[in-house]
């Protein structure tokens, strides 16, 4: 076993003596031992590069979360390859207090550097551990709205309906407001008529026939059946009308709503709400 001293653990100018000294000491018998280990790290690394693949394989045959495979898969990339390079100094012949102690120092310092990286790998830990949102499921957080593409130890991607990638930080996502749509089987949707308060207005006609444009819908679900709230204000009567479908059915059932009941405020000639309030007469 070949040795370096030195005088000050952890010293950098110190190490350095050191390994210039074991250079001149041990010369061509160190550069054979050096020539070998980078040999072992190629082949480590090609080695590990093959196992992660089959891992992934394996991961995907059992069926396991889509989610964790790539995080699982890079955890046990990085240990072996940590374990790799510690045996090659090993071999080598490098005795590791020295270098512990300056990685220990340099470790501190990039760890103060890269607090928010850090940050974010104990909330990408979070995410999986407690799963607010799994990929596939259009979630809503910071002013965004998409569907989660990706969710990585750093980042969440998350694909806009205008087909953008946004790359949100998972130490932010963690810790903010994340609303998830598809947790839930079913989702309400909700559709407001707003009509001038009138006499000829028959609220219970206009209730009926908005529950009627609602049942025609075959997305529309029946248990829950579909409502409709009326409130009454100064010179506006407002119908809002609320249905159930499931949840992948949402944004097609709104949109059919949404041209039904406007193509049927057009149609029976609906008084439009007065603009200034005060005017109208209940008498």
């Amino acid at each position: 076993m070949l040795f370096l001293q030195a005088t000050a653990a952890g010293d950098p100018n110190n190490l350095v003596n050191s390994v210039i000294n074991w250079f001149t000491q041990n010369g061509l018998d160190a550069v054979k031992k050096i020539v070998i280990g980078l040999l072992i790290l190629y082949i480590g690394f090609k080695v590990i590069k093959l196992i992660r693949k089959r891992l992934a394989k394996a991961f995907e045959k059992r069926g396991l979360d889509a989610t964790l495979r790539p995080i699982i898969t890079s955890i046990v990339s990085i240990s072996l390859k940590v374990m790799l390079i510690i045996a090659v100094i090993g071999y080598i012949g490098i005795p590791m207090s020295s270098f512990i102690a300056l990685l220990g120092a340099a470790g501190l310092a990039v760890g103060m550097a890269l607090s928010g990286t850090i940050q974010n790998v104990a909330g990408g830990i979070i995410i999986l551990i407690f799963r607010p949102f799994k990929l596939g499921d259009y979630i809503s957080t910071q002013g965004l709205e998409g569907f989660v593409e990706s969710i990585k130890i750093f980042s969440t991607v998350i694909r806009t309906w205008d087909n953008k990638l946004i790359t949100l930080p998972n130490g932010t996502l963690s810790g903010g407001n994340v609303t998830n749509y598809s947790t839930m089987e079913q989702r309400r949707v909700n559709v407001t008529l707003q009509v001038a308060g009138d006499k000829q207005v028959v609220i219970d006609k206009i209730e009926k026939d908005l529950i009627d444009i609602t049942c025609k819908s075959e997305l529309t679900l029946k248990d829950p059946a579909p409502t409709v709230w009326v409130t009454i204000g100064p010179g506006t009567i407002s119908f809002d009308l609320r249905a159930w479908c499931k949840g992948n059915d949402y944004w097609t059932l709104l949109g059919y709503l949404q041209r039904e009941v406007y193509n049927y405020n057009v149609r029976e000639g609906l008084p439009c709400p007065y603009t200034v309030l005060g005017k109208y007469n209940w008498n």
